[in-house]
């Protein structure tokens, strides 16, 4: 059978081979059907009082209230004064960082791999305790179940074996990181969180080769390049999965964004989804194209308006 593909005369010849998909889902948390895929990296590119907050804590409020988000940490030397709009994302103490501390990275992922451990602890703790025969009393089979681990579930009130207790009774958590106002700080040219971005999938393994806790980055950035350091490394903007994009008038930073998007939508597509949304009304400064590089299959378009309304381009 012959093939004319852009005027290349070509023949196909199966091999009789098949490829079947192996290894974890890239995308492991479960969200409601209207968002996004998790986990991702998220970038909203803007300048100062443009909504680029406002939009990343309101999808993470909608992502936690659903069961896909449970654990948020937050890098941002701004965090106090806005609290108010943190408030509703249920953000612990000690998981507020700032992005001039060299060891953010490091508590991140050591953050990450705890809630591994937790989990993991939990997992041997309930096969143990499923396997263990209550009615057996020989002291040399007790010796042989009874770890440190397992005694700790023996409640002498009760005389009694509890069942093992995990804070999300055995839920994966779903973390993720917010970081905001981390223009021009050390974070930014940080090679630990460029390698954070790049393996924010893979953080928190399990050794029996199930999902890994991971996280998914979203990111607040005044810049996507810039020069001195303060954009974004090309090694993270080639990892991100959504954009959300603001006016601008730095046609050439524009032009980069969606060239570099361009390997998943054409350039002319994205151009027009900018073009449709800013025009719509020039003098809106909180206008957004949010671009989702990866949809869900049932998702009308990967383009949307302040992520609340699909953008249907016409042919």
């Amino acid at each position: 059978m012959f093939y004319i593909l852009t005027n290349i005369r070509m023949r196909i010849k199966s091999t009789g081979l098949k490829l079947r998909k192996l290894g974890n889902d890239a995308f492991s948390l479960e969200t409601p059907p209207e968002h996004i895929k998790l986990h991702a990296i998220v970038l909203a590119v803007a300048k100062a009082k443009s909504g680029k907050s406002f939009l990343l804590t309101n999808i993470l409020s909608q992502l936690q209230k659903a069961g896909s988000i449970q654990r948020i940490i937050v890098v941002s030397d701004t965090f106090d004064s806005n609290k108010k709009m943190m408030d509703d994302l249920n953000i612990r103490p000690g998981d507020v960082y700032s992005p001039s501390d060299p060891d953010v990275v490091t508590k991140i992922t050591d953050t990450i791999n705890a809630e591994r451990d937790d989990l993991q602890r939990y997992r041997d703790e309930m096969k143990r305790y499923k396997e263990l025969d209550k009615r057996l009393m020989n002291a040399s089979v007790w010796d042989d179940y009874l770890t440190p681990e397992l005694l700790s579930l023996y409640n002498p009130d009760t005389d009694e074996f509890e069942e093992p207790k995990h804070w999300l009774n055995g839920k994966p958590v779903g973390i993720a990181v917010l970081l905001d106002d981390i223009q021009s700080s050390p974070i930014v040219s940080n090679k630990a969180f460029r390698n954070l971005c790049i393996k924010h999938r893979h953080i928190g393994a399990f050794p029996d080769g199930s999902p890994p806790i991971g996280c998914s980055i979203f990111c607040a950035i005044q810049n996507y390049t810039a020069q001195g350091g303060d954009g974004i490394p090309k090694a993270i903007r080639g990892n991100v999965n959504c954009v959300a994009i603001w006016r601008t008038g730095n046609a050439k930073e524009l032009d980069l964004l969606m060239t570099e998007l361009s390997g998943q939508i054409p350039k002319e597509k994205l151009l027009r989804a900018y073009h449709a949304v800013m025009d719509k009304d020039p003098d809106d400064r909180h206008a957004c194209l949010f671009v989702d590089l990866n949809p869900k299959p049932h998702h009308p378009s990967p383009f949307r308006i302040n992520y609340t309304d699909w953008l249907i381009l016409d042919d």
